[in-house]
Formats: C-alpha cells, structure tokens, sequence
C-alpha cells in the first residue's frame, strides 16, 4: 500500500483520491471535500437563506457522499454526482424544515465575486456578468436554474438531466424557454439591443 503525504493527494484526479478512499485513505477524501466545499456551498446558498443551515447541509452532504462512495460508477464526473447528492440533500432540508428559500444569485455573490477574481475578469466583463446575474435574478426559479446550470456552471444538457431529473427534451425546451425570457429581461434592462 503506498503512503501519501497530504500535499502530494492535491495532485491527484478525482478518480485516482476515489481509488484511495477504497483502499481506507481518508486524507484522499479530506482532499475531494477542500476540492469541492465550495461548489457545494454555492449549490446550497440557491435553496437554503440560513447559513448554519447551509453549514449543516454541506456536512450532511460530504457524509452521504462518503456512504455513497462505493456505488459510484464513475458514469458521470465526480463534481456531477456531488452536485446531485447536494441538491437531493438541500430539496430533504426544505420539506424537513420547511424552507420557502430559493435564493437568487446575489446570495452567493461572495462565490460569484471569488469567482471573478479568479478568472482575471476585465471590468467590461464584469459589468456584463452582473448584468446576466440581475437578468437570471428575475426569471422564475426552474428557468434561473437552467441557465444558470447550463451557462454558469458550464454543465452539458446530460448532467442537466442527471442532477435536475427533467428529461432531456424538458431540460432542452427548458433552456430554450429560458434563453427567449432571458434576452427579454435584458432588452428591457437596456443591455441588449
């Protein structure tokens, strides 16, 4: 068996930390939850306004993963299937909990700004990104999620599928819809002519 120093598991692929994770390396899975705490975060801010709820749900939701773990097929990335297992877990805390939150953009905007940063934006792009996220904030919640799915989280119509559970002619008719809406909020807002 080889033996990892904690640095080292950062290089590794998702396939490769899951492999480890069968063999009884918990420091691979330390290193798939840091890898991917924020995308799970953000995924729960669109469903959950409290924080510690969020806090709670993310746990929640690294543990099923985790118990999951062995069942993963690898038929889809890891971040998909992740990605799943946090809404599944987010859509169990509303009706537990009763949650009325859908959150728009903004409520994770600290994602959205890190985000930016990230990637260099240059002012006009930025300018254009808060644009599109004003726009997305005001189309109804199933629309907001597909694009937002689709555009800003770079998912194909298949992971679309596979983490919403719409069938792929909803999913396509869906961001159709959503692309006709959209362009209409942002003719109205002045951003596009």
């Amino acid at each position: 068996m080889h033996s990892f120093k904690s640095s080292s598991y950062t290089q590794l692929s998702d396939e490769k930390l899951i492999t480890l994770i069968s063999m009884n390396q918990q420091q691979a899975f330390t290193e798939l939850m840091r890898r991917y705490e924020r995308l799970v975060r953000s995924v729960l801010t669109r469903y959950l306004s409290d924080p510690e709820a969020v806090k709670e749900v993310t746990q929640d939701t690294f543990l099923r993963a985790y118990r999951a773990l062995p069942d993963f097929q690898g038929k889809s990335k890891f971040s998909t299937w992740l990605y799943k297992i946090a809404i599944s877990s987010a859509i169990n805390r509303m009706r537990i909990k009763r949650y009325d939150a859908w959150q728009p953009l903004e409520a994770a905007s600290g994602f959205f700004a890190q985000e930016q940063a990230d990637y260099g934006m240059s002012y006009e792009k930025q300018e254009t990104y808060r644009h599109l996220k004003s726009a997305i904030r005001r189309l109804d919640r199933l629309d907001a999620v597909a694009l937002e799915l689709f555009y800003l989280r770079e998912q194909s119509v298949e992971e679309i599928v596979q983490l919403t559970g719409w069938t792929t002619s909803n999913t396509k008719s869906r961001l159709s819809r959503a692309r006709v809406r959209l362009r209409d909020v942002m003719e109205r807002e002045g951003v596009v002519a």
